[in-house]
């Protein structure tokens, strides 16, 4: 009887000890020393268990694995998106466009639907990139050590002749089909592609009709005329309103995703890359009202200022992604069960040395949010690049919609972390602008909703720095913000911001303030410079590495955060004090590497760190006796 007295005893303690937060074993091996210890809390453990708080907002319909796969080539081509392609006979190869790119999304599309209820058990993949490490992941993942079968243009699985190798697809999936005319309306794209998941149908150009129809297919709805606003009309009832897809009009990227999630299509552009045949700006806004609230809107539109959809999208209280990437419903396959508890590198403050008397910058790749970037060519040509560590580079990465829009690309980044770098939330949630978030609906509730969920995304993966952007990041608006942010996570250290324009550096790199719940005041710090190439010129505070450096060197600041503007370019020209020459053309010199050509100009007195030490130095130097109180709770 004893003996099982002192058994329920350990279990009592142990569930006892479930929920706290700080208690599990060290990243190096060692167990916290317990409740006598007057430092009872290891830094390092101040992160909590991966768990569904209710912070996750990427649709999730794939659920179920096919057992074989073919795979759409035409997806993969420069001319896809090209209207005026000749049509025929699609089985002679008379040409591909993007009569054939809509074909083969379609396909995907209510291919994926049919493979998560059941129905189906052949997936379709389109190759699109092949070659980039995202994809190969995935393909490893899904077990797709290559194709099941060779799909030409998508044209093997409309073909009759085919079907006896197709395991029953098109019988499963149905021979219907909605009509477009992509040369003559450049909207019925669009139109097309919410109609093809309304109706269960693949999407046929008008130049290919013939051909669809000899061969036993059905035409079950007819977009040739139709416009955005007819679509909204007519089908706004049997859409998803948990997220939205911007496609720009005569495009098919992100088709498959749409249709496969059910959701609502919009372009602001009526033709595609200019605004001189009309927008949709009252029908953008009519529909980001009736999204649900904090909801993703994936994808992005070319040929106008990028502040002319996303101030749309944030003043309506959602966040846009910034994504065009193939076959997301595989990528994102079965994401909450498929979390991991991916730390982060931090630094912890009790190993800073607080007496150097130095000034010190920090440097950060800019296009955080970019979460089509985070799995096409971020890792490969910025994150490795081996300067990371010679100036301690930082990268905001949008880190809650990558761990769920890819979870295998989330990895891939956690784990190549260098130590010596800091990663932040960017921009919490997606791109918009803190400032102007939710000033057409009930701000005060969307800011709260999106902060809690980007705090969970936050805490489970140790981040601890956050990045924002806003049209005037000093405002009372954007303060707002940064308290509700600092009001949901305790965890959260600091704040970088940059201002959209006229300049990420505008805002000169004054150090804001707001307290959070425990008590304790975080900095906002401003970025103070931008290397950013400007061809002829520099801008008083944008311009080449050594613009920058000799504008560092003649600063009194202490402390100073320095953004690299990731599409930049630059040409080394050695110890030159030329503050123009760096920006001819042909240098391919970029990110970490145009960040070091700073930092060797720079004086002795400056100490190069990463964000996290830079916000830790700044609550030190300015809020002492709190910083202190803080640090003496851990070890």
């Amino acid at each position: 009887m004893r003996k099982l007295i002192y058994i329920l005893s350990a279990l009592c303690f142990l569930l006892a000890g479930c929920d706290r937060k700080y208690d599990s074993p060290l990243d190096d091996g060692r167990v916290n020393s317990g409740k006598d210890d007057p430092k009872p809390k290891y830094y390092l453990n101040q992160y909590d268990p991966i768990s569904d708080q209710g912070q996750y907002w990427h649709p999730d319909m794939m659920k179920k694995m096919p057992t074989m796969h073919y795979e759409l080539y035409a997806t993969s081509l420069g001319n896809r998106n090209e209207t005026d392609i000749p049509g025929g006979d699609i089985n002679a190869g008379s040409g591909f466009g993007l009569q054939y790119h809509l074909l083969c999304q379609s396909l995907n599309g209510i291919n994926d639907i049919a493979v998560s209820n059941g129905s189906v058990y052949c997936g379709m993949w389109m190759d699109a990139a092949n070659t980039v490490t995202a994809y190969k992941d995935a393909r490893r993942y899904l077990g797709m050590a290559g194709p099941s079968f060779i799909v030409w243009a998508g044209n093997m699985l409309t073909n009759p002749g085919f079907l006896p190798l197709d395991g029953g697809v098109m019988d499963a999936l149905g021979r219907n089909y909605v009509l477009t005319d992509v040369r003559n309306n450049p909207e019925s794209s669009n139109v097309a592609i919410v109609a093809a998941h309304v109706h269960k149908a693949i999407i046929v150009d008008d130049r290919d009709k013939a051909f669809f129809d000899t061969n036993g297919f059905q035409m079950v709805y007819d977009a040739r005329t139709k416009t955005t606003a007819d679509s909204w009309r007519e089908f706004k009832d049997k859409c998803n309103n948990r997220a939205l897809a911007v496609i720009p009009a005569q495009t098919g990227e992100l088709a498959d995703f749409a249709i496969a999630n059910g959701l609502f299509v919009i372009n602001l552009n009526k033709q595609y890359g200019t605004s001189s045949k009309g927008q949709n700006t009252e029908l953008f806004k009519e529909v980001l009202a009736w999204l649900q609230p904090n909801s993703p809107v994936y994808g992005w539109e070319p040929g106008v200022g990028e502040d002319e959809f996303v101030n749309l999208v944030s003043k309506s209280g959602n966040m846009m992604v910034a994504i065009h990437e193939f076959n997301l419903p595989y990528f994102s396959y079965n994401y909450k069960e498929r979390q991991q508890p991916l730390l982060a590198h931090v630094v912890n403050p009790q190993d800073i040395d607080f007496e150097k008397d130095k000034k010190f910058v920090s440097f950060y790749l800019s296009d955080g949010p970019h979460a089509g970037w985070m799995m096409n060519g971020f890792v490969e040509n910025y994150y490795n690049d081996p300067n990371v560590d010679k100036v301690k580079m930082s990268f905001g990465v949008t880190a809650s919609n990558i761990s769920m829009i890819d979870p295998l690309s989330f990895e891939r980044i956690i784990n190549q972390q260098s130590k010596k770098s800091t990663l932040m939330e960017s921009f919490g949630g997606g791109y918009y602008y803190s400032d102007d978030f939710g000033t057409t609906a009930n701000r005060k509730e969307l800011l709260e909703g999106l902060a809690k969920k980007v705090a969970d995304h936050m805490r489970q993966h140790r981040i601890k720095v956050l990045e924002q952007i806003a049209h005037d990041p000093k405002s009372a608006a954007s303060m707002e913000a940064y308290q509700a942010f600092v009001d949901a996570n305790d965890q959260l250290e600091g704040i970088i911001a940059i201002q959209y324009a006229p300049s990420y550096a505008e805002a000169g790199g004054e150090i804001l303030w707001v307290t959070n719940k425990e008590g304790y005041k975080i900095p906002i710090i401003t970025v103070c410079y931008s290397i950013w190439n400007m061809g002829a010129q520099n801008r008083q505070r944008d311009g080449t590495p050594t613009f920058v450096a000799n504008r560092l060197n003649q600063s009194d600041s202490k402390f100073s955060s320095v953004i690299i503007h990731a599409w930049s370019d630059f040409t080394d020209t050695g110890q030159s004090t030329d503050e123009i020459a760096e920006n001819a053309a042909g240098g391919g010199i970029r990110g970490a590497a145009a960040a070091e050509m700073c930092v060797r100009r720079l004086s002795e007195d400056y100490q190069v760190v990463n964000l996290q030490e830079l916000i830790w130095r700044v609550r030190m130097h300015y809020e002492p006796e709190q910083t202190n109180k803080y640090l003496s709770e851990y070890y």
